[in-house]
């Protein structure tokens, strides 16, 4: 599987504040992508939240003033990674809307 990575920053904002909302949109989030299922892990005291699916597996990782996204696509996922990468700066955009 290709590797994915997407650094974000989020001036302003502590790994907490962070971590808080995207814990508590992720669902959300996941819910209008194609994915048929996925297994959410939520790790609250290291600020990560593991997501696996048969199209990709990743970590998301909140630290102050940016969010990490370390993870691995599926060959029949790669042609999407730019809508991906759009989705996910849409959702951010509407998420942290100051």
């Amino acid at each position: 599987m290709p590797k994915y990575y997407r650094k974000v920053e989020l001036p302003g904002h502590t790994a907490d504040q962070l971590y808080q909302k995207v814990s508590a949109d992720i669902e959300r989030f996941l819910s209008k992508t194609p994915l048929p299922s996925y297994e959410l892990d939520r790790q609250e005291g290291d600020r990560r939240i593991r997501i696996e699916s048969s199209m990709f597996s990743a970590t998301l990782t909140c630290e102050d003033a940016c969010i990490e996204l370390d993870g691995k696509i599926s060959l029949m996922a790669v042609p999407f990674k730019g809508k991906l990468d759009e989705g996910i700066d849409r959702w951010l955009e509407r998420t942290f809307k100051s």
